[in-house]
């Protein structure tokens, strides 16, 4: 990851996270602590996936379907 993009890496909180991985808050939680999506970051109050982290998971994601 570049330099940058460290700095202007955002929080996706959770309501948004439903809209992108397409299951509720809890689901979200779940599979965040089982690994099977990126860990929830906790800042202050507000929880949620850092964009870049996101985005590298649908990078893995993209990677292996390709491969298959």
């Amino acid at each position: 990851m570049q330099t940058e993009e460290k700095f202007n890496d955002r929080l996706i909180r959770l309501p948004e996270l439903e809209q992108i991985f397409g299951v509720c808050k809890r689901t979200v939680r779940r599979k965040a602590e089982n690994g099977e999506l990126p860990p929830l970051q906790h800042i202050g109050r507000a929880v949620g996936m850092l964009e870049s982290h996101v985005k590298a998971y649908f990078r893995r994601l993209h990677e292996q379907h390709q491969m298959n």
